[in-house]
């Protein structure tokens, strides 16, 4: 797939997968983040829910003690760790940042259990700039559109399609192919057949699962 054509792809799936320009809470944003790694989004969403509402600064979060945090945000994984990654993340956010999200990926990358994606994330959802987090959905679905090569790092796919999208359509790429990933372009058993990008896809088994929807 040339860059024109990725351009093409990107636009389509934005368009059936629609969200309006939106600014969430950063801190929200990066609390998810940190909780989210190797976690499913529907165990990882009522997670950061349960901890938010029992803790919505970072300054309440320090005050709580280790076992509640990790009782809030059971079963996400790895949450022994995470609940201790939330509270140092906290801490260096009151000390060096004001207690405030900061807005520079090399800022948000000195804080505990935020690596490159993660602070494309909260840039791109908490501050609507135009980065692109690059997570299993925007991987796959870079790597089967024939984007990048496969088996491409998710750190090289953001540099190479960051370097192809212009600003504006990097910011709904995240969501769009995250939705798209899910409906569509799944993992297993893709429904090649109702793929509004088919014809510009270069996954070399689409033709297999082309009828997959009817079986």
């Amino acid at each position: 797939m040339d860059n024109q054509d990725f351009v093409k792809t990107v636009k389509i799936i934005s368009k059936k997968y629609y969200t309006a320009e939106r600014k969430t809470d950063p801190f929200e944003i990066l609390i998810h983040g940190i909780l989210s790694t190797r976690t499913k989004d529907t165990t990882t969403f009522p997670a950061q829910k349960r901890l938010l509402l029992a803790a919505n600064t970072p300054e309440k979060i320090i005050n709580l003690p280790i076992a509640k945090i990790e009782k809030l945000i059971y079963p996400v994984g790895f949450f022994h760790v995470k609940a201790r990654l939330l509270k140092s993340a906290c801490n260096v956010l009151i000390k060096k940042f004001d207690s405030k999200v900061p807005s520079t990926k090399k800022e948000l990358m000195t804080i505990p259990g935020v690596g490159n994606k993660v602070a494309s994330l909260v840039l791109e959802w908490g501050f609507n700039l135009p980065y692109i987090a690059v997570d299993t959905h925007v991987n796959r679905i870079s790597q089967r559109l024939g984007v990048v090569p496969e088996g491409t790092k998710p750190e090289k796919t953001e540099t190479i399609i960051e370097g192809i999208l212009p600003p504006k359509l990097r910011i709904a790429t995240n969501y769009s192919f995250v939705q798209f990933g899910r409906e569509i372009c799944r993992p297993v058993n893709p429904l090649c057949g109702k793929c509004p990008v088919y014809k510009y896809c270069g996954f070399k088994l689409k033709s297999k699962y082309k009828n997959n929807d009817k079986l």
